[in-house]
């Protein structure tokens, strides 16, 4: 079957752009969101977690990644979630939350530790008043949440005195009594927190002792407070406590922007969150092989909604029990199906525009054989017969071809030979010289000429 050339043209560039439009689509689809994520100091803990994070979503191909900004704290991560300039942040919830955030995941829980030498005798922190306080800060967020909880036990800023100082001078402050209790605000197991006690002064026969933090019921009253509990040998190297102490927490958590932006936009980015969540919690074992502090995480609790609201993707994964094989993929299914589809209608009407105006080549090779067997009827001349004769050979040929092209069978070629075979019949008369009465001539016109020939001869 012949398609004039403009057509194969048309129908290859229509060709070619789709498969463009497809493959962008493809890419497009199959390509993995990135989400930006507020994560403080570029050497800080939580910089470092979610570094890790991101490569091992990374390494399993999740369609997810996390583009880490580094910023000055969790204060500034704070700001930018509210601005709008990050997908996600990580913040302590002792600093009102933005109102457009989401709680994803807990991060880990910031206990108050505080600590002195045993020479003090001291074991609670409401009996610091006249004391020197050593604040070892990591964020600006310490020195207003410790002076806080001093003000929910009673003790005011000038019943103390507190300095910020380092890590590295604990020791030494300690040691010479210019710093008479420690404090630091982080989870127990920080290699940091850990680091901090046991530089305080003391040996392991005589260690420092960890004061304990009672605020009774204040914590249900301090939207971002609750009560902790520091177990017994939680620093090992000194061996303390000997029993658990009670103390303040608060907690640091990822959240996500949840300002609503759209149907179809709301659901691309909850479903990444809720994926980011999964693997957070499926992986975070795995994850704590490079960020140690990744096995605290936790799932945020849907019951305290009403103090942080836990973000629409974070909520569908809790509420996900439904593990059936038809759930796992059933959008992997439906895109199958989609795709399939698409490329069916695309073949369909490729083939439509090329069968549209093509003449079907049986249908002209009849009207050839039909013109044969009218012009032989007609004509007188015998010596047109070798012509008609020769067309008539050409069509056979033309005839054997399309049959050997389509592999047709006897029925499909049945009226062709019929038609063959009269017009055959017409070129042989023709030649034998016997004309057959033309389709315009009169009935018996052929007699009364010949009569007429004769009687003048």
């Amino acid at each position: 079957m012949k398609f004039p050339l403009s057509r194969l043209l048309l129908l290859l560039a229509a060709l070619i752009a789709t498969a463009t439009l497809g493959a962008a689509a493809y890419r497009a689809w199959s390509s993995p969101l990135h989400l930006r994520v507020a994560a403080g100091p570029q050497t800080g803990a939580d910089a470092k977690l979610l570094t890790a994070f991101n490569r091992l979503l990374n390494l399993t191909h999740a369609g997810v990644r996390l583009d880490v900004v580094t910023t000055q704290g969790l204060h500034d991560n704070n700001q930018m979630l509210e601005k709008g300039a990050v997908d996600m942040a990580v913040i302590r919830l002792d600093e009102a939350p933005p109102t457009n955030a989401g709680v994803v995941a807990l991060l880990r829980t910031n206990l108050l530790v505080a600590v002195a030498p045993a020479r003090l005798n001291l074991d609670d922190l409401a009996n610091v008043k006249g004391r020197r306080i050593g604040l070892v800060a990591r964020s600006r967020l310490d020195l207003p949440g410790l002076l806080r909880v001093l003000g929910a036990l009673g003790i005011r800023p000038m019943d103390v005195h507190i300095d910020l100082i380092s890590a590295n001078d604990v020791y030494g402050l300690t040691r010479d009594g210019k710093i008479e209790v420690v404090a630091i605000a982080g989870a127990p197991s920080d290699p940091e927190v850990q680091a901090v006690v046991n530089a305080v002064a003391g040996t392991r026969k005589n260690p420092p002792i960890l004061l304990s933090v009672d605020l009774g019921d204040i914590d249900s009253s301090t939207v971002a407070g609750s009560a902790e509990t520091i177990g017994d040998n939680t620093f090992p190297k000194l061996g303390i406590p000997d029993d658990d102490v009670d103390t303040i927490g608060v907690k640091t958590v990822l959240a996500a922007d949840a300002t609503r932006k759209g149907p179809f936009r709301d659901r691309i980015f909850d479903n990444a969150v809720k994926e980011v969540t999964r693997t957070l919690m499926d992986r975070h074992g795995e994850l704590a092989r490079d960020a140690p502090l990744a096995s605290l995480i936790t799932l945020p609790d849907k019951d305290d909604d009403a103090r942080f609201p836990v973000h629409p993707g974070t909520a569908a994964y809790l509420d996900d029990t439904d593990t059936s094989w038809a759930t796992l993929f059933s959008d992997q299914i439906w895109n199958v199906v989609l795709i399939f589809g698409a490329a069916s209608s695309v073949i369909a009407a490729a083939s439509a525009f090329l069968m549209k105006g093509s003449p079907d080549p049986l249908l002209e090779i009849l009207g050839r054989l039909r013109d044969i067997a009218e012009r032989a009827e007609a004509s007188g001349d015998p010596a047109e017969a070798a012509a008609l004769s020769q067309e008539l050979r050409d069509v056979s040929f033309e005839m054997t071809r399309i049959g050997y092209e389509r592999q047709s069978g006897y029925e499909e070629f049945a009226p062709l030979q019929l038609a063959w075979e009269n017009a055959r019949d017409a070129v042989a008369t023709l030649r034998a010289g016997h004309p057959m009465r033309g389709a315009g001539a009169e009935p018996g016109r052929e007699t009364e000429i010949a009569e007429g020939v004769g009687t003048r001869g």
